[in-house]
């Protein structure tokens, strides 16, 4: 008996540290280290909406969002600041993260932890990580390039990606105060790819995925997903409006040559709080008819997303529907988030 007991106590490690091992960033940790729950994988058909104008939100807008029918939330977007604060960009006054804790805004912890209480849409959560474009000044893809060495030093800040380091408390509060299931990487200017690979190892340490978010530079994002742990990366989305206007899904599938979902970004009608199509936005019936060309020429396509909540409030703010018919037909925030993921839905038949 007390043989058996013991080949049974034997099996069940076995089993716990192979299913540990195989998380996200576990290859270098002791299985006993690993933080819960484990993150969410995008849903077999993922659909996506960017969440800016959700910090801190109302219960409203959140409960619109659970019975919207989209599967994967990006609350974005979200800067790091050269003291190694953390604001939303919904709010540049107070940080939610400041010297490595959550300071924000409590009832947004709360509205963020419900997007996946039933019933509801919503199995995954991610947060947006974004930083400067054109001339604006350093921010979080900058610090992040000087912080992941651990050689570098600067008055205030624990550089390196060690569990005393700045960006590894940063990215603890995402995990266990927001819950997140992956961190998402919009870098659009500082492009130094060796900093994210450092950045992803450490969030994969903490029990999280990591994606990509691109507009431009194929061979800065092929390079990250080249030198990161294989299974950390787990999801492209791709910017296909202003900037990356022309980009089509297949090709850049075919470029990155990587086995990873890879999804694409519309911007939909309110955006720049105008009806009009400004820097590419897009009614739902251009959208559904954008999804369905990028399914051709990539028949793997499994999802795509829209940029973003504060624009679907502001399409129906301005009444857009009566002032501009031709950009739609939504006269209340739930009816153009059902029209929105049908668009991308119906455009992957």
């Amino acid at each position: 008996m007390k043989t058996h007991l013991l080949l049974v106590l034997m099996l069940a490690f076995g089993i716990f540290c192979t299913v540990t091992s195989m998380r996200p960033g576990n290859a270098d940790r002791p299985a006993t280290a690993a933080i819960t729950p484990d993150p969410a994988p995008p849903a077999d058909t993922n659909l996506t909406m960017f969440g800016r104008g959700l910090y801190p939100g109302d219960d409203v807008t959140f409960e619109q969002l659970k019975t919207s029918g989209f599967t994967t939330i990006i609350l974005s977007s979200f800067y790091i600041r050269a003291n190694g604060d953390v604001y939303s960009g919904d709010d540049s006054k107070n940080p939610i993260i400041h010297d490595g804790k959550y300071v924000g805004d409590k009832t947004w912890l709360k509205r963020v932890a419900s997007l996946k209480q039933q019933p509801s849409s919503i199995t995954r959560i991610e947060i947006l990580l974004e930083g400067r474009w054109y001339n604006q000044p350093p921010n979080t893809f900058d610090f992040i390039r000087d912080w992941t060495d651990a050689a570098y030093a600067t008055t205030g800040i624990s550089t390196g990606t060690g569990r005393n380091s700045t960006l590894y408390k940063i990215c603890r509060v995402l995990k266990t105060a927001l819950g997140a299931d992956a961190i998402c990487i919009d870098d659009e200017a500082v492009y130094d790819s060796q900093s994210i690979i450092r950045l992803g190892k450490m969030i994969g340490k903490l029990n999280m995925h990591m994606s990509l978010c691109p507009y431009k530079n194929p061979p800065y994002w092929k390079a990250i997903i080249d030198g990161s742990q294989p299974g950390l990366i787990d999801a492209v989305y791709l910017q296909c409006y202003d900037g990356g206007a022309r980009n089509v899904a297949g090709p850049w599938k075919d470029s990155l040559d990587a086995g990873i979902p890879l999804y694409p970004i519309f911007l939909c009608r309110g955006a720049f709080s105008t009806c009009d199509s400004s820097h590419n936005s897009k009614t739902p019936a251009a959208i559904r008819s954008e999804m369905a060309r990028f399914k051709k020429g990539y028949p793997g396509m499994t999802g795509g997303a829209i940029w973003q909540m504060a624009d679907v409030k502001s399409y129906i703010r301005n009444n857009c529907a009566v002032r501009s018919p031709e950009s739609g037909s939504a006269a209340s925030v739930s009816e153009y988030l059902r029209q929105l993921r049908n668009s991308l839905r119906e455009g992957l038949r």
